[in-house]
């Protein structure tokens, strides 16, 4: 299905910033790598460096290397070879480990590109990168000529070879675990032993994977969230817009709102942790039009038979991770529903401002860090020197950056309730990452 050229008229309603913004600055931020491409997920190696996925710029679509992005259907995502690995020593010298990586991006601006997701070590010290996609897996290897996106990897620092452990995109074609749209985008790594977990926020599901080369093991899909087409709030389209579909039919599991934009009620999981009992933690960034304190984290069982909820009330989460004490850190793109403060194709119009959030272990929550520098970030770790690392203005090219967070400084208290943690300031984000009939983040590109 295809929507019909929209020009949103963005709402100039705004979330008020957080009160108190001033005192928990009081946390420092400092950027250690500027300029990068769609930075994503990263990941520390034993030595103490830090590894960073760009994902690159994409295409310029000269060689017809173009499909119809899920989330900006007007502007064609199209491939290209713009993708990297990138390490920081712990003295802060920047050095590119592997180049040349395909890459999926919005073309011209670059912007929400599918490519390079994540990269984490085992405790062995073996690395393995994840490749993203964001897009129909049908037309990744013919179309785009990029059969590298979309999979598993165990990957040789020292050869730079590349060794497949899981296909995400062929699974995604032939089975299509949700039921709905066929739409891959593998966007987080977690590893626990010897198998390796990852989110599929195009596909809303988990997966399993043996480190071994055993293959897929196990996936479940997370659980959709229910809410009335009458209880959001989406942008106003252009006057004499009836129908935005066009009149196609509407994928299984949609629904259309009153204004006809379609609705899927997908959860779009973005960021995976190990926990401290063993279990996984999964975040999500929810699907257009990115309800504001709606976004969950879920418990997930490592043999992904169990799926429950441990923490509601947020706006588009792009990561998670833990602290040794057992605090976990939840990450917000951007504070307010995406498609109030940033256009497709990069064209920022509002606050792209995010939050960073403490969750104790008995569930108090706390604003670590909101605005003031954190932008449209994705991809959080905790650093061996007690600094959490996070990608930043993870969704545009050449204005991407890694910056370093010390959540041990002075925080705002924030109430516990979802409501508290409305009016404490929006903790939300979005983009129009996938809005494929609405399909949220991760389904698209910033993913």
């Amino acid at each position: 299905m295809k929507l019909k050229s929209l020009t949103f008229v963005l709402c100039t309603f705004c979330i008020a910033a957080v009160s108190g913004t001033k005192a928990a600055q009081a946390a420092s931020l400092s950027v250690i790598a500027d300029g990068l491409d769609n930075p994503r997920n990263i990941g520390f190696a034993p030595d103490g460096s830090l590894y960073v996925t760009e994902s690159g710029r994409g295409g310029d679509g000269k060689d017809g290397r173009c499909i119809t992005s899920p989330s900006a259907q007007y502007i064609p995502l199209c491939a290209g070879d713009t993708g990297s690995i990138i390490k920081i020593t712990p003295d802060g010298k920047k050095e590119t480990v592997v180049s040349n990586l395909a890459s999926l991006a919005l073309t011209p601006s670059g912007e929400q590109a599918g490519g390079p997701a994540d990269i984490k070590f085992d405790s062995q010290g073996n690395a393995y990168y994840l490749a993203g996609f964001a897009g129909d897996p049908t037309k990744r290897d013919t179309v785009l000529k990029s059969p590298s996106l979309a999979q598993l990897y165990k990957l040789d620092l020292n050869t730079k070879s590349l060794t497949s452990l899981a296909d995400f995109g062929k699974y995604e074609a032939s089975n299509n675990p949700d039921g709905t749209d066929v739409i891959t985008n593998p966007y987080a790594l977690a590893i626990k032993g010897d198998i390796g977990y990852v989110v599929d926020g195009g596909g809303n599901t988990i997966y399993s994977v043996g480190l071994d080369g055993s293959g897929i093991k196990n996936v479940a899909t997370l659980p959709d969230k229910l809410i009335p087409p009458d209880k959001l709030q989406f942008p106003t389209l252009p006057e004499g817009i009836v129908d935005p579909t066009g009149g196609a039919p509407l994928p299984p599991g949609y629904t259309k709102a009153p204004n006809g934009l379609p609705v899927s009620n997908q959860s779009v999981p973005t960021g995976i942790a190990i926990a401290p009992d063993g279990s996984l933690t999964v975040s999500e960034y929810t699907y257009f039009p990115y309800p504001e304190g709606e976004a969950r984290i879920f418990k997930v069982s490592d043999d992904l038979s169990s799926i429950e909820t441990i923490a509601d009330g947020f706006t588009q989460l792009t990561g998670v991770a833990y602290d040794p004490e057992g605090n976990l850190y939840a990450l917000q793109h951007i504070n307010n529903a995406e498609w109030k403060e940033i256009q497709q194709g990069g064209i920022i119009t509002g606050d792209i401002s995010g939050s960073l959030i403490k969750i104790a272990p008995d569930g108090t929550r706390e604003i670590v860090w909101n605005g003031d520098g954190l932008e449209a970030a994705s991809g959080i770790t905790y650093g061996p020197d007690g600094n959490l690392y996070i990608s930043n203005r993870a969704r545009l090219a050449k204005t991407g950056q890694v910056i370093k967070i010390d959540p041990r400084a002075a925080k705002v208290p924030e109430p516990n309730s979802a409501m508290g943690l409305m009016a404490a300031g929006a903790l939300g984000v979005a983009s129009m990452l996938k809005h494929k009939y609405g399909k949220g983040l991760a389904k698209a590109e910033i993913n």
